[in-house]
């Protein structure tokens, strides 16, 4: 009789041992299967454009770097073009594109915001964006940022080290009727400063912007900033030869003219990319309007000041914008 019972209990502990078994194989596979299923999910095919060579160390080479930090971070297949002709190719190479799946098109700059507004409604399904721009339709959303703040601080900085009270700005687009704060930040270190403010368009020749500066310096000008990304170079350049400090643009430029370049207002455009695929991949996807990117996207943000700043006048940017100045 014990020995029945024995057995029964025996018979029992396997019946459990078994059946935990097997619910953990049935657990195990139903994960991998789901696993495999979510490898299976093609990547989102996203193109890029970009009027700029990729290799131009600037602009450019930003919208690579935009595909790269996207593929690591989304389910993306990413295709980038340079040396666009917006006016010719957008629309011929967004058909091309669209025809082999790709859904979401971005383009790296103002110039394709026209571009895009007159062809998107001929594709329904495919989402546009533009990184800057002014051109919004229901399948075309403008991703853009106002870096006012830093600003401020890059003309406080030439406020600071001007000692002709005549500061030069050369931009590539004409913001000067904005509400921009680099002017508001020469006004904080003095207010009798002249601002001589100057547009190259970003297309212009390099030997362009090189004129305007030279013009700019015989004016008096003893710091410029300059705001051309692909002619940047050649202004720092020439206003290293001649004495003059700079500001730099969307880098940090103190590599050109380390005695010479008092900071760079940077901008992480590649982080610009991150937004719009995060966007996408959300519950409520793009909302097809202007959006500004602030510093909780991290796509603006002022590089270390030059050797040239005491820590006096350091403390004197610290105090007035509650920030920590790098240096």
């Amino acid at each position: 009789m014990e020995a029945k019972k024995q057995v029964k209990y025996i018979l029992g502990i396997t019946l459990i041992v078994v059946s935990i078994f097997v619910i953990f194989l049935v657990f195990k596979s139903s994960q991998i299967m789901d696993d495999m299923d979510a490898s299976e999910v093609a990547p989102t095919k996203v193109l890029i454009l970009t009027t700029d060579r990729l290799n131009d160390q600037s602009w450019g080479s930003l919208a690579y770097k935009g595909k790269i930090l996207i593929e690591e971070e989304y389910n993306v297949t990413a295709e980038v073009l340079g040396e666009v002709d917006e006016e010719k190719d957008t629309s011929s190479i967004v058909k091309e594109y669209v025809d082999q799946g790709y859904e979401l098109i971005i383009g790296h700059g103002r110039e394709f915001s026209e571009p895009f507004y007159r062809i998107s409604n001929q594709y329904q399904d495919v989402q546009f964006v533009t990184v800057h721009g002014d051109k919004t339709a229901n399948n075309l959303a403008i991703y853009t940022f106002n870096q006012n703040e830093i600003e401020v601080i890059a003309g406080m900085a030439a406020g600071l080290k001007t000692k002709s009270k005549k500061i030069g700005l050369i931009d590539a687009v004409n913001n000067k009727q904005k509400d921009w704060g680099f002017s508001q930040g020469i006004e904080y270190i003095d207010d009798n400063i002249e601002l001589i403010y100057k547009v190259v368009p970003e297309r212009t020749s390099k030997s362009e912007a090189k004129s305007v500066a030279a013009d700019l310096i015989d004016q008096g000008v003893d710091v410029i900033y300059t705001k051309g990304n692909s002619y940047n170079q050649e202004v720092i350049n020439y206003a290293k030869e001649n004495g003059i400090y700079t500001i730099g643009y969307l880098e940090d430029q103190s590599y050109m003219a380390e005695d010479k370049v008092l900071t760079s207002v940077l901008n992480d455009v590649p982080m610009a990319y991150n937004a719009i695929l995060k966007d996408f991949f959300s519950e409520e996807g793009i909302q097809f309007e202007k959006q500004y990117l602030d510093d909780n996207d991290g796509v603006y943000g002022i590089a270390p000041f030059g050797p040239m700043f005491s820590e006096d006048e350091i403390r004197t940017i610290e105090e007035a914008t509650e920030l920590d100045i790098p240096h």
